[in-house]
């Protein structure tokens, strides 16, 4: 699978955060680019975000299969170091960078706090037009997105 996105962001800023290895596949990989990285020697979750048409900003999938099957946000407790969200919208091209601290923050992981999530939508910093409840998203997001392009 080609992880255009994730190849984009390595072009432009290189080793900055680690070395990048070659990003693994997992399951959901579809349309989100959803993979696994080694970023020098912390591994990061991948995905592409998706713009939809008729709400700011743009999707991301986040989940895994339990042993029955079924999809469940990711745990608290998983051995990743954080999540690479890629967003491009027309020219623009930027990344969120959520460490697993913020994650569980953000309630995306489960945890004894936050049942967790297996989709979120992300707010780069060029949305407009938003809505109090996405201001405040975007807020709490703002720390984790560079924009990279536009």
């Amino acid at each position: 699978m080609a992880f255009q996105a994730f190849d984009r962001w390595v072009t432009i800023v290189g080793d900055s955060f680690g070395a990048p290895g070659l990003p693994s596949a997992e399951e959901q990989r579809g349309e989100y680019e959803s993979g696994t990285v080694m970023l020098g020697t912390q591994r990061w979750r991948i995905r592409t975000a998706h713009v939809t048409p008729t709400k700011p900003g743009a999707f991301v999938a986040v989940w895994r299969r339990d042993a029955a099957g079924r999809t469940e946000p990711f745990g608290g407790d998983d051995d990743c170091a954080g999540l690479l969200v890629f967003v491009r919208d027309g020219e623009q091209f930027g990344v969120f960078r959520f460490a697993a601290p913020q994650l569980e923050e953000l309630g995306v992981v489960s945890s004894a706090r936050h049942p967790g999530k297996r989709g979120f939508r992300v707010y780069p910093s060029w949305s407009t037009g938003l809505n109090p409840q996405a201001t405040r998203t975007q807020r709490a997001q703002a720390g984790a997105f560079e924009t990279l392009l536009g």
